[in-house]
């Protein structure tokens, strides 16, 4: 975060809102994928930059957040790359569920043979 005496980047609130959705509306009238990246270009500020509005600006930052999450879900771009962005940008996770209610009893193969034993296992 940048020192005391430093001029922010945005002095108020609606001016980072404002110049948020004249970078959206940019990319959507030249049809390209908005991001952190091409924000950050668009404003002429670094990416640290665009991270510290969440210290001055917290809800906007949070809503400029879920415009971009929102806009690359409904991108007109591969499903693998908006799988890959989704993951990388929006910490989304593939979610596996495994039902662990196994019965297994070793008792009720204790006095099986190893022929039966290898029947079991399928050999």
């Amino acid at each position: 975060m940048r020192g005391k005496g430093h001029p922010r980047s945005f002095p108020t609130e609606q001016d980072f809102k404002n110049k948020f959705d004249e970078y959206i509306d940019y990319c959507i009238k030249n049809e390209k994928l908005a991001n952190i990246a091409g924000f950050c270009v668009f404003a002429n500020i670094d990416r640290e930059t665009y991270y510290n509005q969440k210290d001055y600006y917290f809800g906007t930052f949070n809503k400029t957040q879920e415009i971009l999450e929102d806009y690359t879900i409904n991108a007109k771009i591969t499903d693998t790359f908006k799988i890959f962005y989704m993951k990388n940008k929006f910490n989304y996770r593939d979610k596996q569920e495994i039902d662990q209610n196994i019965n297994a009893n070793v008792n009720n193969y204790k006095e099986l043979s190893v022929e039966e034993l290898k029947k079991l296992a399928g050999g």
